[in-house]
C-alpha cells in the first residue's frame, strides 16, 4: 500500500469514528486515553507561559536557547509538583500549567501565578542572567478544555489540550512584559476576592490600599477586550 493510501485510509478511519470524551475533574483520566478518536474534558484555570526572547537567543546559539528552556522547565515542573498542577510542555519555549475547578479556586492559581513569576524574575534572575535576560509573560483564564492524545503510552507529557481557554491565555501572555509579568481575563478577575485586588503600600509613609491589577485593552479574536495586569510580587514563601 502507498504512503498516499495509507494516510488517506487513516483519515476515513477518524472521519468515521464516534470521538468519545469523558468529563473529568483531575488528571487520573489521562492515562486511560489513547491516540485515536478519545478526549478528556475538564474545567479548570489554566496558566499559560512562553519565554519571549527565546528566538532571539537561537540566533545567538541553539544551546543557549535549549539551556534556557530547561532553566523554565524544571522550575515550573516543580512548581506543578508541589502545587497539584498539571504542567504540559505546549511548544518551544511555551508551557501550560493547569489546574482542575473542583479542586482549586480561581484566586489560588492567580497567586500561583504572581508567585511564579516572583520566582523567575528574582529568585532565578542572578542564574539566568548569566546567559540572557528574564523575558517572559504570563497569561491565566478559566473555563473548558479538551485533552487528547498524541501517543497511547501512559505518559501524561504526550497529551495535547485544545480550548478557547488556552487560545486567551496565550493572548494575554503576549501582552504581558516586564515588570508586568501576569496578566488576567476578565473572568479570572471576577472571581477574585479584594484579598486578591488589592495590597496594602506606604505611600508618604501612610498606609493605604492600592489596586495591584492595571486595565489593558487588546484583540482576542477580532474583538476587543480587557485584561489584567499586575507587576505585584508574592513569594512561595508567603503565607
Amino acid at each position: 500500500m502507498s504512503l498516499k493510501q495509507t494516510i488517506i485510509d487513516k483519515a476515513n478511519t477518524l472521519s468515521n469514528a464516534e470521538f468519545t470524551y469523558t468529563v473529568s475533574s483531575s488528571f487520573a483520566g489521562l492515562d486511560a486515553l489513547n491516540h485515536d478518536c478519545s478526549g478528556l474534558v475538564m474545567d479548570a484555570t489554566v496558566l499559560y507561559l512562553e519565554i519571549k526572547n527565546l528566538s532571539f537567543m537561537l540566533k545567538t546559539g541553539k544551546r543557549l536557547a535549549a539551556r534556557m528552556y530547561k532553566f523554565y522547565y524544571h522550575a515550573l515542573r516543580e512548581i506543578a509538583a508541589q502545587t497539584g498542577g498539571h504542567l504540559n510542555c505546549y511548544g518551544a519555549g511555551s508551557f501550560l500549567l493547569i489546574y482542575p475547578k473542583e479542586r482549586f479556586e480561581v484566586a489560588d492559581v492567580v497567586d500561583i501565578a504572581i508567585k511564579t513569576a516572583d520566582l523567575i524574575s528574582t529568585g532565578l534572575r542572578e542564574t539566568i542572567e548569566q546567559h540572557s535576560h528574564v523575558n517572559f509573560g504570563i497569561g491565566v483564564d478559566k473555563g473548558n478544555i479538551l485533552a487528547t492524545k498524541a501517543l497511547s503510552d501512559g505518559n501524561q507529557e504526550h497529551t495535547i489540550w485544545f480550548g478557547t481557554t488556552i487560545d486567551k491565555a496565550i493572548a494575554i501572555s503576549h501582552e504581558c512584559t516586564k515588570p508586568y509579568f501576569v496578566g488576567i481575563s476578565g473572568t479570572v478577575y471576577q472571581h477574585l476576592d479584594e484579598e486578591h485586588r488589592v495590597a496594602t503600600k506606604r505611600i508618604l509613609g501612610i498606609k493605604k490600599h492600592v489596586d495591584i491589577w492595571t486595565t489593558v485593552s487588546y484583540q482576542f479574536d477580532n474583538v476587543k477586550k480587557h485584561l489584567y495586569q499586575t507587576n505585584f510580587h508574592k513569594s512561595f514563601e508567603e503565607e
